[in-house]
């Protein structure tokens, strides 16, 4: 079986996006901190699987899908079919579970070429390198102010659910 990993990286400076914006105040103090601070502190994010590698951002990749990532690992949790989708760097990761041990994962690139790869992961490492990686990115965001620890405490609770 192979092993799943995504780390964050060195830090980037990217000109080519707007900083996040909320005019119509629909967002709350959590989803916009969180916005903000993915942003403002734009690193590189390693995924890794097997012998493919893809290099994508903190933001827009991760911001994109950071307020549902919680759902989603409780959806691995359960045994449910999780997509991973980073449009902006061509990129889709489907989890499916197998059994109680394993997950295969189908990465799936897309762009000017098209390639399709399966992999076979451990179902616990996946969910720990998830929470790891998720918590990680909200402790930061905590200790540097953007949101705060009981805002943090509230969205990590949709995991354990």
């Amino acid at each position: 079986m192979k092993k799943f990993y995504l780390t964050l990286e060195e830090t980037v400076n990217v000109e080519r996006f707007l900083p996040p914006e909320d005019p119509l105040g629909e967002l709350s103090h959590l989803e916009m901190g969180l916005r903000r601070f993915c942003f403002e502190n734009n690193r590189k994010v390693l995924i890794k699987l097997g012998n493919k590698r893809k290099e994508i951002l903190l933001d827009p990749d991760i911001s994109l899908i950071l307020e549902e990532l919680p759902e989603k690992i409780y959806h691995l949790l359960t045994g449910q079919t999780v997509e991973l989708d980073f449009p902006e760097s061509c990129l889709t990761l489907c989890f499916e579970a197998v059994d109680i041990w394993k997950i295969d994962c189908i990465w799936q690139e897309y762009g000017y070429s098209h390639e399709t790869k399966r992999f076979s992961l451990e179902r616990l490492q996946v969910l720990y390198v998830l929470k790891n990686f998720l918590n990680g990115i909200v402790s930061k965001a905590v200790k540097n102010h953007y949101i705060s620890d009981s805002e943090k405490e509230e969205f990590m609770q949709s995991i354990i659910r």
